[in-house]
């Protein structure tokens, strides 16, 4: 069964790309999800995106994947709107995560294209994400466009174009790529078709919000909202010396991130931040002592709520 569209374009402001919680052996915890959830809660978040690729979704079994969903559903309440990610390079592991989305009544479901076995047309691409989103129901379905996993094959707006009309409950994109010309293309057809554009670069937040995008969803804002919080603010209020100065907080965040590996150096973060969600699945690893001290001290600066002490507390 469909669920109402409008709860896309209400989202607003920043929006968590969830966390995968894990043990040191990596097997999944899905007991710390409430407690997660009450922390996205204190900090300002009003949605979650579910084991997507900050979710190290590609690294998880379809079991846990719909563990996982579950336990998301029971802790959000009325409060906290979940974007399931559904996405797997196996289709009829991606249209049992979809059909079992809709069965837990995921509001919103997404899905990032499949890395592997590529399409040789746009028209085959869309053709695959109409089959997910049929399975889930007609939910709203975001298109989730990550072009460090392999992008898109043709052009977003070509495929925001072709998927009107064909992707049941088709309600927009999670743009994920630096390719802000095809950003502009896909949100001006957003604008044609009542579509919602969802900014997944943290680290270009403000030109994602010049060009037009209302909300946006990225890893760092689980553990560190108040920057991309404080770049919404000043641009929605016309200030732009002071969002500038917040995006370069974000971008100073992000700096370590890519130094240290995005993954591992986020959930090291989030640990900081209060939330035990241990180290990432292997072959990736957490980070060792040395290292979180030298991201603590890169972060200590810039005034970042519970990353502000360093590497000396550690």
């Amino acid at each position: 069964m469909s669920s109402d569209a409008s709860i896309v374009t209400s989202l607003r402001g920043p929006i968590p790309a969830a966390h995968t919680p894990m043990d040191a052996l990596g097997a999944i915890r899905p007991d710390v999800i409430p407690s997660y959830a009450d922390h996205l809660r204190r900090t300002g978040a009003t949605a979650v995106y579910v084991c997507g690729s900050t979710g190290e979704s590609l690294a998880l079994s379809v079991e846990e994947r719909k563990t996982l969903l579950e336990a998301w559903m029971a802790a959000a309440g009325d409060d906290l709107v979940v974007i399931a990610h559904v996405g797997a390079n196996c289709l009829p592991d991606a249209v049992e995560l979809a059909a079992h989305a809709d069965a837990v009544g995921a509001p919103i479901v997404s899905a990032m294209n499949p890395t592997f076995g590529r399409s040789r047309s746009v028209g085959d691409l869309v053709a695959w994400h109409a089959g997910l989103a049929e399975a889930a129901g007609e939910r709203p379905y975001l298109i989730y466009e990550i072009s460090a996993f392999g992008g898109v094959s043709f052009p977003a707006s070509e495929v925001v174009r072709t998927a009107v009309g064909r992707v049941p409950g088709f309600a927009g994109l999670k743009f994920t790529s630096g390719d802000l010309m095809q950003l502009q293309l896909a949100i001006e057809l957003g604008e044609t078709h009542g579509l919602s554009m969802f900014f997944g670069s943290d680290e270009h937040l403000l030109a994602g919000l010049a060009l037009g995008c209302r909300s946006a969803i990225g890893s760092t804002y689980g553990y560190a909202p108040g920057p991309a919080q404080a770049v919404f603010e000043a641009f929605g209020r016309g200030d732009l010396e002071a969002a500038r100065t917040a995006q370069r907080t974000i971008v100073r965040l992000v700096a370590p991130l890519l130094s240290h590996g995005v993954l591992r150096t986020g959930k090291a973060l989030l640990e900081e931040v209060g939330v035990p969600i241990g180290p990432p699945r292997g072959p990736e690893r957490g980070l060792d002592a040395a290292e979180r001290r030298s991201v603590l001290d890169a972060l200590a600066s810039l005034g970042i709520a519970g990353l502000d002490a360093g590497g000396g507390s550690c």
